[in-house]
């Protein structure tokens, strides 16, 4: 395998759509007129040996002209424990059409469309997949589909079930609900009201999409664990070299690392302001203030805050200040190691 192998193949998946079906062609993407389908989203994975990653969230499907016309949404919590500490909600929406693809980017309040040039193509969502059995998501008994560190629980076209391991990382999306056959109706399906942008060209891959962005880490764990050629190569410990690993999880943790950059070097500066704003606080509203921009990036960083001050004396003074001294010569003493980290894997080492 080459040193480049991994990324190759994460930008050579098919990131988004989870409506699946055979190896045949349809016209249409489901066999079920109008439906919905709400599903729970759980994925674990060990980033660094000193920091783990967890999502939970929760995802909608709703469709109608036989699946023509779809939205898939997903409101996921980031989180990492161990050395790193960090917390991030995210959301994605995506708005399939005959005609075009509608994302909607909520960090910058926009709408991106581009035309379905390709349609939807049946054969390549299983592609390297064999057909193994049913079972039943949701009460509904649906035809399994598996490969090399993936399976989809398939009902007409729908996937009801999509579980992926990629090394150490698990990622499950199940569903738990399933409405079919529902009156279409437009309510709860219209886009934010957002202004658009309109792009003519963009491909729907990971590579062009922001992979940087937290909501494409179940992207990658649901389609990134079989690799899209001849081999079907299995991405398990006795096939991939330590340096390829660290890579891999270094491209996966980008966001975060990138995150963490920005927060802890404003955390310490927020540790600066406080001690200093303590320092003559008079009273619990006032050292309730000093708190507030310190307890604020801890809570971005997935932290714990101090908790509301109701007496405020000396003694509780000397305390605080005390802790507070305590996490500023911490932090100071990492910084060098900080400012130096290149990846996850290196911050993740500066702060164990």
């Amino acid at each position: 395998m080459s040193s480049g192998y991994l990324l190759r193949v994460l930008t050579a998946v098919c990131a988004v759509s989870l409506s699946a079906f055979g190896a045949q062609t349809l016209p249409h993407p489901f066999e079920v007129e109008t439906g919905m389908v709400t599903y729970d989203i759980t994925s674990e994975a060990v980033l660094t040996p000193d920091t783990n990653l967890s999502i939970k969230g929760k995802g909608k499907l709703r469709f109608s002209d036989w699946g023509d016309t779809r939205i898939e949404e997903e409101e996921n919590l980031v989180s990492t424990t161990g050395a790193l500490k960090h917390q991030q909600k995210v959301k994605r929406f995506k708005k399939y059409t005959k005609d075009s693809v509608i994302t909607v980017d909520y960090e910058n309040e926009q709408l991106l469309e581009r035309k379905n040039a390709t349609g939807y193509n049946a054969e390549e969502q299983t592609r390297f997949l064999t057909q193994n059995g049913q079972e039943e998501v949701a009460g509904i008994s649906c035809d399994v589909w598996e490969g090399v560190g993936i399976k989809k629980c398939i009902y007409k076209g729908i996937v009801l079930l999509s579980e992926s391991k990629v090394l150490d990382m698990h990622y499950t999306k199940r569903a738990n609900s399933v409405t079919l056959d529902i009156n279409a109706s437009k309510e709860g399906c219209d886009t934010p009201d957002f202004p658009m942008q309109e792009f003519a060209l963009i491909h729907d891959t990971i590579a062009t999409q922001n992979a940087l962005q937290p909501e494409k880490f179940s992207v990658v764990f649901n389609e990134a664990v079989y690799d899209i050629n001849e081999n079907n190569t299995s991405y398990g410990d006795n096939n991939i070299t330590d340096e390829e690993r660290v890579k891999f999880i270094n491209y996966l943790g980008q966001n975060i690392y990138k995150r963490q950059k920005e927060l802890l070097p404003a955390l310490l500066i927020s540790i600066k302001e406080a001690r200093e704003c303590l320092q003559t606080a008079n009273d619990p509203v006032a050292a309730n203030e000093c708190m507030e921009s310190l307890n604020a990036i801890k809570t971005e960083l997935g932290a714990e805050g101090q908790s509301y001050i109701l007496l405020w004396d000396e003694k509780q003074k000397s305390l605080l200040l005390d802790s507070v001294e305590d996490e500023l010569i911490e932090l100071e003493s990492r910084m060098a190691c900080i400012n130096r980290a290149l990846n996850i894997t290196d911050l993740s080492a500066c702060m164990k």
